[in-house]
């Protein structure tokens, strides 16, 4: 028996995105700064080193790693992501 209907399909594309979601971030968003933190401080530790951070309530967020005592200053995250390479880690 043949029916004329069409298959049930899903759009494609994005047309309807969810509640607050945006493609690009317009506004930095402190949560996601949060989670590339602990994201690398996890990496950190699997190669034998801390990451830490100053608060971020009291103004500019620097980094320090240490490990056996020694402690690297690492300015931005940016640098701290660097040091993660060089020490042979990656995210």
């Amino acid at each position: 028996m043949h029916t004329d209907t069409t298959p049930k399909e899903k759009p494609t594309g994005d047309g309807n995105p969810t509640a607050g979601h945006t493609d690009t971030q317009t506004v930095p968003n402190p949560a996601n700064t949060d989670k590339v933190f602990h994201s690398l401080r996890a990496a950190y530790a699997l190669h034998g080193h801390t990451l830490h951070r100053t608060d971020p309530n009291d103004g500019a967020v620097t980094y320090w790693a240490e490990r056996w005592g020694l402690v690297r200053y690492l300015p931005t995250i940016d640098t701290a992501r660097r040091f993660l390479e060089q020490i042979g880690g990656r995210l």
